[in-house]
């Protein structure tokens, strides 16, 4: 028989269960939270999009433009995206292939988009393919966005010529009324976006891309 355990070994057993679980469940808000966000998105109800970032929360969106403020934020939901729409533009997102790890009140998460979509200005159907980098910040008892990136591998790639050589991949006329300081980073660059530090490979690439800065 294996010997009864003392109390200090079992308060270190319940402390460590403790852990596991509160890792678990704050994985499962994570997920929701961007589960929420998503589908928000997808219905058209951009204030509640919105409603996911931290008061101090940034969004780089690559060539989409830079969102430094909660305010830059609020205009790129409830002006750029609305006006994807009425120009024709639809989109239906599928999210998969989560790697999430907490840390405390914080987190980070790696996720793969494919979207499926409408090109506004032609009505052609059309893909796009990107990997998203979260950050995330438990405040006040909920979990919000803090830092989030968008590297888009693919953007309004024809649904017909998919992404290989003979593709392509553009911007939608919507983003022409982005405020310009928004793209001030990605002029530095030359015109291309940069990944983030979990983004590695840049194989097959239809948007140009930099290699992945490791900072």
């Amino acid at each position: 028989m294996s010997p009864t355990p003392n109390l200090a070994e079992l308060v270190a057993e319940v402390r460590a269960l403790r852990d596991r679980v509160g890792d678990l469940e704050a994985r499962e808000e994570i997920r929701q939270l961007t589960a929420r966000y998503m589908q928000a998105m997808h219905d058209a109800r951009f204030d509640d999009a919105v409603a996911c970032f931290a008061d101090d929360a940034s969004y780089d969106h690559g060539i989409l433009g830079e969102l430094r403020s909660k305010d830059d934020i609020r205009h790129f939901y409830l002006e750029f995206m609305p006006t994807f729409e009425e120009a024709g533009g639809w989109s239906y997102d599928v999210l998969a292939n989560p790697v999430i790890e907490v840390d405390g009140d914080s987190a980070e998460g790696r996720w793969f988009l494919l979207t499926l979509l409408t090109d506004p200005e032609t009505g052609d159907a059309a893909w796009s393919i990107a990997t998203l980098e979260y950050e995330y910040r438990r405040i006040d008892g909920a979990w919000k966005f803090h830092r989030n990136r968008c590297i888009h591998e693919h953007l309004l790639s024809p649904y017909s010529k998919g992404w290989g050589p003979n593709a392509g991949s553009k911007l939608p006329e919507a983003s022409d009324g982005t405020p310009d300081p928004h793209f001030e980073r990605l002029r530095a660059q030359g015109g291309k976006q940069r990944p983030g530090t979990t983004t590695r490979s840049i194989r097959g690439w239809t948007v140009p891309t930099l290699e992945p800065q490791l900072d």
